[in-house]
């Protein structure tokens, strides 16, 4: 698992998840999991982008180890 880094460009990630093999998920400290091929969820995504607290704390996980390579430009160990 990775976390987003702070100056990620939300849009610009979220339209290269779509690339993915797999899905991706975003998991916040609290146990809430959105799934980022869902359009929901990338709306919801992206409204908590705003918060960055909240963003910051949660972590970003690829069901295919693969595509944290597609995504590193957007990700950190922290």
């Amino acid at each position: 698992m990775k976390h987003l880094k702070k100056d990620a460009d939300i849009a610009r990630f979220l339209i290269r998840v779509k690339d993915c093999q797999d899905d991706v998920f975003y998991e916040s400290n609290e146990g809430d999991v959105l799934n980022l091929a869902s359009t929901l969820s990338q709306y919801v995504f992206c409204s908590i982008a705003g918060q960055p607290a909240f963003l910051e704390n949660g972590v970003i996980r690829c069901n295919n180890a693969a595509d944290y390579d597609l995504l590193s430009e957007y990700l950190t160990d922290k």
